[in-house]
């Protein structure tokens, strides 16, 4: 190449760079030229976090607050029973099949107490069923110590009345994580060995004002009562008297209804077992009972729910 080649391929060159540095430069001030003129950013305000921390905090304990006033008026309790009180044995074993599930949530529903007879199964599960006539409901070939929580589950329990489908047996621990404080459990522990694990479940849901433990058996009467559950006395009442029974630790007693105005005076709440129907239970509220046991509520006293 020549020099003057040289010469022009340089200025060329340079020409090309002036050209193109030229022609960007108007270009952005064209640009800026055009736009809005923005805006100083405004300074940002300090997030003062202790300030809504705290607040939050109060949020919270005011909520917690709020949610126990609001769940304790929903926590059905003994002392806040309105006499008379009506409890169905079994779960109303007239009426639903014996200790299923289904007729405790229909006992909690219509206003009467679940009143289930408490067994254990060969692996320790305390269920809801009475060893004397649960084989014979389950038809089941052997008793219930024969069986484990899965078979137990597994089982049908044949309804007492004619075209009503079989129940769904339940164990003590389901029915209280479904039913604790939505209404007042009265299970039948006859067994010290059946007590312990009851009330190790009674104190673990906190339900010990929502339960009366009914037994004739006064080491199960005293375990129930140093762990500050109400006692029901469901053995003779002619064998024994109303100081002794005090002494193990009875609050309460069942008695026939024959004989239930007799024991008003004394300080047991009295239960009446045998009550014909809605009259019978009028004339001893009046008389002072507390309540009455009855494997049929319905017959003695309406529902507290109407249905269509």
């Amino acid at each position: 190449m020549s020099k003057k080649n040289r010469r022009y391929g340089r200025s060329e060159r340079e020409q090309n760079t002036r050209a193109q540095a030229g022609s960007e430069q108007p270009a952005e001030e064209s640009i800026e030229s055009g736009r809005a003129p923005v805006p100083e950013r405004p300074t940002p305000k300090k997030f003062n976090a202790p300030l809504w921390a705290g607040i939050i905090v109060v949020i919270a304990v005011v909520a917690v607050l709020g949610f126990s006033m609001f769940s304790s008026k929903d926590h059905l309790t003994v002392d806040a029973l309105e006499k008379p009180v009506v409890a169905a044995l079994d779960g109303g074993s007239d009426v639903y099949p014996a200790n299923s599930k289904f007729s405790f949530t229909e006992n909690a529903k219509f206003g009467y107490l679940p009143a289930p007879t408490l067994s254990e199964l060969g692996d320790g599960t305390i269920v809801a069923a009475d060893p004397k006539s649960a084989p014979k409901a389950m038809e089941l070939e052997d008793d219930l110590s024969s069986l484990d929580r899965d078979s137990f589950l597994d089982q049908d329990i044949k309804p007492p009345r004619k075209n009503t489908a079989p129940g769904e047996p339940i164990t003590w621990d389901q029915m209280v994580d479904e039913m604790a404080g939505a209404t007042v459990l009265m299970p039948l522990i006859e067994s010290p060995q059946v007590a312990d694990p009851v009330l190790k479940k009674i104190a673990e849901a906190d339900i010990a004002e929502s339960t009366i433990v009914r037994t004739s058996n006064a080491e199960v009467a005293k375990a129930a009562s140093d762990a500050e559950v109400a006692v029901m006395f469901t053995g003779d009442p002619t064998a024994t008297s109303q100081q002794s029974l005090s002494e193990v630790g009875y609050t309460m007693m069942a008695v026939d209804a024959a004989d239930a105005s007799k024991w008003t005076g004394t300080d047991l709440d009295i239960w009446a077992t045998g009550v014909k129907d809605e009259k019978r239970l009028k004339e001893l509220a009046e008389a002072g009972i507390f309540g009455a046991l009855s494997t049929n509520p319905y017959s003695i006293q309406p529902s507290e729910v109407k249905s269509n």
